[in-house]
């Protein structure tokens, strides 16, 4: 029953992470020193898309690992990658992994798809350059 337990985690993280903004007590609550990449990529997208949310599409638990299927929606509300905020809507669609021990994500490994994401954040970057001139 610990692929349930770790299923229920994963949803908690989800909620409590796209409520910004992002505090120490969440990541200690769900993140573990070990995955201090998640940590630095959950601040970057916090930054440029407050209070972003990974719409989960299908999560599946066995053991250990949780797989969440997504479609991540934000606002780019704040620099990202070296964009300025636009106010535009960004969506793209991804796959992660979450590794857990003791209640707590230990490790995870994403598959994103980053050219759509770059394509709408370019786009809407040149929109903004061109309607503020």
């Amino acid at each position: 029953m610990e692929h349930l337990k770790n299923k229920e985690i994963i949803l908690a993280y989800l909620d409590e992470f796209a409520k910004a903004p992002i505090t120490d007590e969440k990541y200690a609550r769900f993140i573990s020193d070990r995955d201090l990449d998640l940590r630095k990529h959950v601040e970057v997208f916090q930054v440029g898309c407050p209070g972003y949310v990974l719409e989960p599409h299908d999560i599946i638990a066995e053991g250990n690992k949780v797989v969440v299927r997504f479609t991540f929606h934000g606002l780019h509300l704040g620099e990202l990658m070296g964009f300025a905020p636009t106010g535009s809507k960004l969506t793209a669609d991804g796959i992660i992994i979450y590794e857990l021990e003791e209640g707590k994500i230990v490790s995870h490994w994403m598959e994103f798809d980053f050219p759509t994401f770059m394509q709408q954040l370019q786009a809407a970057s040149m929109l903004e350059k061109t309607t503020s001139v």
